[in-house]
């Protein structure tokens, strides 16, 4: 009975995370190139369950086992992950050229005080050096390093992330991608960490013109929330019948 206490809770603490992880994805719906993310549970390994101290009927040549198998129960589910879902999101026209979006695969690499990290937020802009930087003022990474524009002009970025300013060549935007997309990690402002090697993409399509959006479904959103509270509750409930049960118990019970 107490271990039904145990499982009650463990049930209720998932239910937090996976409600605070859904209310994060609601409030980045606006937020350029933001990917959701999903609580993955796991439970716990089930126990067999045994009728004990029932009378057991025994013939000459039949022996009943004396704790006879009655089935499973549930220990309880704890947070293995919180996974992250990178599918596309809508390509949003915006019409500014240093905004740029990527269609499919692909990360832009920036340098920040930290290191090298990695986006989908294109919305990019020109620091007094015309150095091509985040709205956070990070360097956005060409295949030279920070990209900066020669001259201030008409900026031009094909499909393949090659840039141009008055029709001069001046670098391409390093775009990269990952063996397995699980490797990254989210560290906040719209930026991923990877201890795994980065790999050049050659099917990059580069969007200029366009911010990528995120890509939550807000109504979704609200239905998994809305289920994460009835789970809550039920858990809830479960908890206060075991104390229920057990107050009679303690108190009614041994009295008999």
């Amino acid at each position: 009975m107490i271990r039904g206490l145990y499982t009650g809770a463990s049930g209720m603490l998932a239910e937090m995370a996976r409600t605070d992880v859904i209310s994060n994805n609601m409030a980045n719906v606006n937020t350029t190139g933001f990917k959701k993310d999903r609580a993955i549970f796991r439970a716990f390994p089930e126990m067999n369950i045994h009728r004990i101290h029932d009378p057991i009927p025994v013939g000459i040549d039949r022996k009943m086992d004396p704790r006879p198998f009655i089935g499973t129960m549930g220990t309880g589910v704890m947070v293995e992950e919180i996974n992250t879902d990178f599918s596309q999101g809508a390509i949003n026209t915006t019409s500014n050229p240093l905004d740029v979006a990527i269609q499919g695969e692909g990360f832009f690499q920036v340098q920040t005080p930290e290191g090298i990290r990695y986006t989908r937020d294109g919305s990019f802009t020109l620091d007094s050096n015309l150095y091509m930087v985040t709205k956070d003022g990070h360097y956005v990474l060409g295949e030279n390093g920070p990209l900066q524009l020669p001259e201030d002009g008409d900026i031009v970025i094909s499909r393949q992330g090659e840039v141009f300013v008055n029709e001069q060549y001046v670098d391409r935007l390093n775009v990269v991608t990952f063996a397995e997309t699980n490797q990254l990690e989210k560290q906040g402002d719209n930026l991923y960490i990877s201890n795994a090697p980065a790999i050049p993409t050659q099917d990059v399509q580069i969007i200029q013109g366009a911010l990528e959006g995120a890509n939550v479904n807000t109504v979704a959103e609200m239905v998994d929330l809305i289920s994460a509270f009835r789970a809550y509750e039920a858990n809830q409930k479960v908890i206060q019948t075991h104390d229920s049960t057990l107050d009679r118990v303690v108190n009614d019970v041994g009295r008999v």
